[in-house]
């Protein structure tokens, strides 16, 4: 029998150690989405602006008292806001993208994050959570108020009808 030399125990030792860390590490830090899978409704919604009358469509549902609204949809509101609006989802990083012309929001679904400005809002903290439903990214009708209409507008939803004012 072979003596076992101290340097090759300890090689190994630490090349354990470095995978249990790395594997611990990937487990905490790993996205993690939420999936819709009931009914959804399709809301008019309408926004007045100077002397127009704007209407599109929302996706949406209700969940826990709380109204959830398709992202993807809201863009219209933000090309009606902003010209050179932009928007682009990255379904690899669980990550979609709104580029106004003074802020960028990321909405990260994977984690439940609403990034911006150096600001990072944690939905998840609420009990709620950023849905996502057949390639539709759905936030709840407070953080849409609250962070993207930065309280200077309000979505009211009655009757299948969602009026921005």
């Amino acid at each position: 029998m072979k003596k076992l030399r101290y340097e090759r125990v300890l090689l190994v030792g630490v090349i354990l150690c470095l995978l249990i860390g790395t594997i611990g590490y990937m487990y905490c830090h790993r996205s993690r989405y939420y999936e819709y899978q009931g009914a959804m409704t399709t809301y008019i919604g309408t926004y007045h602006k100077d002397e127009k009358i704007y209407t599109f469509d929302f996706k949406g549902f209700q969940k826990d008292n709380q109204y959830y609204l398709s992202l993807n949809d809201l863009y219209n509101w933000f090309v009606i806001q902003d010209q050179n609006a932009k928007v682009y989802v990255d379904y690899g990083k669980h990550t979609m993208v709104y580029q106004l012309h003074d802020v960028t929001y990321h909405i990260d679904f994977g984690r439940d994050e609403i990034r911006y400005n150096g600001n990072c809002i944690n939905v998840s903290k609420n009990n709620q959570h950023i849905y996502i439903s057949h390639k539709n990214i759905y936030l709840s009708v407070y953080y849409i108020e609250k962070i993207l209409l930065k309280n200077e507008n309000q979505l009211k939803i009655e009757n299948k009808t969602a009026i921005i004012s």
